[in-house]
């Protein structure tokens, strides 16, 4: 049974068979918008959810009990509302997350798929009861072929539904594919996989169907070999594409993962430094230390543990005094990680030109990075210190900008030297101090996400 209301429907449940009260039984309340909204407002349910009833919901959810004199309407929590025509609920969102990459399927060597392939079709008999030799034989080829093309195109078919489309993907990792394989070369792969599963499968079911209409058996065993060679010879022709898959998959499982929600020292700096050797006496990471520029050619990660609490620290690529638009890939890999992740920026200063960049470059380099990302939690470190100390105040003029930079670097700096131990322990109890505060600020944003998100599924919400 059903009462309308509103013009809309709620199912009602009979009671169980029970004796007329000696008192008249109070008539049903009628079942109008007006009633129903006026029902809903003394239950103190959110604003909203009649004109949501209205727009075409037609299942809906709430608590109590509403009793009539012949029947009782169940009332649970709004657990669901089911949009008519299979809309997508505006309020449904999807929340970005890193480790897509380590997700990502093995993908086979053309090799080994082709002769996966081609060992079991071989071994796939001719269906059972079939006393006719010919029809056994062309039974037996269709399947064959049959077999052999699935067995090519399902691992193809996998592969293209598996690997991560780009725009599901966080921006960071969307910058890394697009820094590491070029502007569109991962859609481009995956886009001629899914071609060469659709060419298998053209091809497979043509030469399955002429073998299915064999009269005799050599003719079934000709157009079964005839089959064969031309599905090995299609795959053949594309598999350079599943190559590019393997290499594709095997750069991107590479890659560290970042994850968002440990708070993360990046350090950041011209190249040569001393970036990582700052790196290997804070953290876990043991990064390629050398006296030439561009030794960190990728994002290399370490971790931290101190007080049982565990933090990242990523070492970037060293960026060189240019306009964004005129750098490489390299240096556009440290301009994701300030760009897409919550980090702290530890910034190197090398004030004795040791690192090949001109203190003045530095400086512009510095004062660029600091504008761009200075709402993030910052730490200014001086290294190679043992080498500034040997010049002379006299070789330093601070009438200007640059000229005091020179000399003091930037306020609140800290001094450290790597060779010479020299103000180690002051940067990791200062590190120490940076990462914790950036905790707190990732549990402040993750509240107040878990709100936004409550507040945005709240029922009757715009």
């Amino acid at each position: 049974m059903r009462a309308a209301a509103g013009g809309r429907g709620f199912l009602l449940h009979p009671r169980p068979p029970w004796r007329a009260p000696a008192t008249p039984p109070c008539p049903p309340p009628p079942a109008t918008a007006t009633a129903l909204a006026r029902r809903l407002h003394h239950r103190r349910l959110p604003e909203g959810i009649l004109s949501t009833l209205e727009r075409g919901v037609s299942t809906l959810h709430l608590r109590r009990w509403v009793h009539s004199a012949t029947c009782g309407v169940t009332l649970h929590d709004i657990s669901q509302a089911e949009p008519v025509n299979g809309a997508k609920s505006d309020l449904v969102q999807k929340h970005e997350k890193v480790g897509a990459f380590q997700r990502i399927p093995m993908v086979m060597p053309a090799t080994d798929i082709l002769m996966s392939a081609q060992r079991k079709s071989r071994n796939v008999p001719p269906t059972k009861g079939i006393a006719n030799i010919a029809k056994r034989e062309r039974n037996k080829g269709a399947k064959q072929l049959d077999a052999l093309m699935k067995e090519i195109s399902v691992p193809l078919r996998t592969y293209t539904e598996n690997f991560p489309k780009r725009r599901d993907l966080h921006p960071y990792e969307r910058s890394l594919i697009e820094l590491t394989f070029g502007e569109g070369y991962y859609e481009k792969v995956i886009a001629r996989v899914d071609a060469l599963r659709k060419k298998i499968n053209s091809v497979g079911k043509q030469h399955a169907s002429v073998c299915a209409k064999s009269l005799t058996k050599r003719e079934a065993e000709e157009r079964l070999s005839e089959g064969r060679k031309k599905l090995e010879e299609a795959f053949e022709h594309g598999k350079w594409v599943i190559d590019d898959l393997v290499n594709i998959a095997k750069t991107l499982r590479s890659m560290p993962v970042v994850d968002p929600h440990i708070p993360t020292l990046c350090l950041v700096g011209s190249p040569n430094v001393g970036k990582s050797s700052l790196v290997r006496i804070l953290s876990s990471g043991k990064p390629e230390v050398c006296s030439y520029p561009f030794t960190t050619r990728g994002i290399l990660m370490g971790h931290i543990v101190s007080n049982h609490e565990r933090f990242q620290v990523t070492d970037t690529p060293g960026l060189l005094t240019r306009d964004d638009d005129e750098r490489n890939n390299i240096e556009k890999l440290t301009l994701a990680v300030l760009s897409h992740l919550p980090i702290a920026v530890l910034y190197v200063h090398d004030l004795s030109e040791d690192c090949g960049t001109s203190v003045a470059d530095q400086y512009i380099t510095y004062k660029h990075i600091k504008e761009r990302f200075g709402d993030r939690l910052w730490l200014d470190v001086i290294s190679k210190s043992d080498l500034l100390d040997k010049k002379t105040s006299s070789e330093f003029d601070d009438a200007d900008d640059v000229g005091r930079y020179r000399r003091f670097g930037p306020e609140c700096a800290i001094r450290v030297s790597v060779q010479g131990q020299v103000g180690v322990k002051e940067l990791k109890e200062k590190v120490h101090q940076l990462l914790t505060s950036q905790m707190s600020r990732i549990k402040a944003g993750t509240i107040y996400q878990e709100t936004q998100r409550t507040d945005d599924n709240a029922p009757g919400q715009t």
